[in-house]
């Protein structure tokens, strides 16, 4: 439910700082998403003077980060509305900095075990400090620009991600990996410091306008089951849509390379698509809902689009017969590879994973703003504390299926490689796509609707 009491706060305060507190905080996610990605494209690297395998660098990269937080995010959640999110956010902003800075620490003396600590640490700060960041959003955007604003700092913080797949193989060249890993703890030092500006100016606006953030009275597990049945519909939504994208994403190479002899010099970019087109799109989908509202109705039409997108890929012929074996051009040490062939296009499956871009950008556009609607500000950093721990089961769960489904035993003369993976996805869609149906139900029942544009 919205907080008339904020949005009549939210009037008063120049649209300058709120905007200006928007990208300040987008950038601090932003070194946030650098930091988290960068490890993917010096694995290698890592691996041979390390002298671990590939699962350990999985381990490294993915498991030791995801690991914290099926304990940290629902009390980290829970904090946050408690000790109100200027605080609770530069808590775990200076939890992941120490993660960064122990990270670079460990590969200075070349030590995976204190490598994989500082991963773990940053990982117990990451995923709080975007619930925080959230919170922060919906604070000085309830009432008018609210999906524009998530929308916008979705876009910035998937900067992130793709900066660190471009620059990183750059940096390893001049610094050596280990001068990468003391850069990326300097990004994320700016970030902190970026954090602590904003808390010092958000500090004294809210004096100058004798306004204080609502926060949580207890600490009990009403904060839980209070929260309204359309919260609990999204949050299912969340966990099978992100279900079906990420994993994806993971394995695209590999489904490429497999279903469509597709090299991964080739694959890799293919599947970049994805993030570059949210990029563009997810701003301009939160404007949308603002503007029209029909947030429920974005949300099944992106759920369902999952549906074609994974059976296409999965069970439909492509590849041309010409592709790309040599890079067009080189920038800070990558290599850069045509996407489309000049002789022949790739409908399948370059056409499904640009449909998958749109579909990435109009769920979580219209998603996490409606959070904001649906649940009151004091309880919000509770909710989206819930929504990241469940995500963050979900995609523990998929992520492995979706490598056993390559060409598990039950499956072998009956399907092809990944077509079972693909299958599970395309159903996590369909479940997705149920879950916002019965979203749009129970908005109607709902005192503040998701589907009226703002109005503020």
């Amino acid at each position: 439910m919205t907080d008339n009491s904020n949005l009549d706060f939210r009037a008063r305060v120049s649209p300058v700082f709120r905007w200006l507190a928007l990208f300040m905080m987008s950038f601090v996610v932003l070194a946030v998403y650098y930091a988290y990605d960068s490890l993917n494209p010096i694995g290698e690297l890592l691996k041979g003077d390390l002298g671990i395998t590939a699962a350990q660098f999985g381990m490294l990269k993915q498991s030791a980060v995801s690991i914290p937080n099926v304990i940290i995010l629902i009390f980290g959640g829970i904090l946050i509305d408690r000790i109100g999110s200027r605080m609770g956010g530069g808590l775990f902003a200076g939890v992941c900095l120490a993660g960064t800075i122990l990270t670079a620490i460990g590969g200075h003396v070349e030590s995976y075990g204190m490598m994989f600590l500082g991963r773990v640490l940053f990982g117990s700060g990451v995923e709080a400090l975007l619930v925080a960041q959230n919170k922060i959003i919906a604070k000085w955007f309830s009432g008018k620009e609210l999906a524009l604003a998530f929308g916008l700092n979705l876009s910035i913080c998937r900067l992130g991600t793709f900066f660190a797949t471009t620059t990183m193989n750059g940096m390893t060249h001049t610094f050596k990996w280990q001068g990468a890993l003391w850069g990326i703890a300097a990004l994320m030092t700016v970030g902190f410091l970026v954090f602590l500006v904003y808390a010092f100016i958000d500090r004294r606006v809210e004096r100058k306008h004798k306004f204080e953030e609502e926060k949580s009275e207890r600490i009990d597990a009403s904060q839980i089951l209070g929260l309204p049945r359309s919260f609990w519909f999204i949050t299912a939504l969340c966990v099978t849509f992100y279900c079906a994208v990420f994993p994806f994403l993971d394995f695209a190479p590999q489904i490429f390379e497999k279903r469509f002899a597709m090299e991964t010099e080739y694959g890799s970019p293919v599947s970049s698509l994805v993030i570059l087109l949210t990029i563009v799109f997810t701003p301009l989908a939160g404007y949308l809902c603002d503007r029209f509202g029909r947030r429920a109705t974005m949300m099944m039409v992106g759920a369902f689009l999952i549906v074609p997108i994974h059976l296409s890929i999965g069970f439909l012929a492509g590849g041309a017969a010409d592709r790309p074996a040599e890079p067009l051009f080189e920038i800070l040490g990558n290599n850069i590879y045509r996407v489309f062939p000049f002789n022949g296009i790739d409908v399948v499956p370059i056409l499904p994973v640009m449909v998958l871009g749109l579909a990435f950008s109009l769920v979580p556009a219209a998603m996490w703003p409606s959070v904001a609607r649906m649940v009151e500000q004091k309880r919000l950093g509770t909710a989206y504390g819930i929504m990241g721990l469940l995500q963050n089961l979900g995609l523990m769960v998929v992520s492995p299926l979706v490598g056993w489904g390559e060409m598990p035993d039950v499956a072998s003369g009956i399907l092809g490689p990944f077509q079972l993976s693909c299958l599970m996805l395309a159903s996590l869609g369909f479940l997705g796509f149920v879950f916002a149906v019965l979203l749009k139900m129970a908005d109607r029942k709902a005192a503040v609707s998701i589907e009226v544009p703002e109005k503020g």
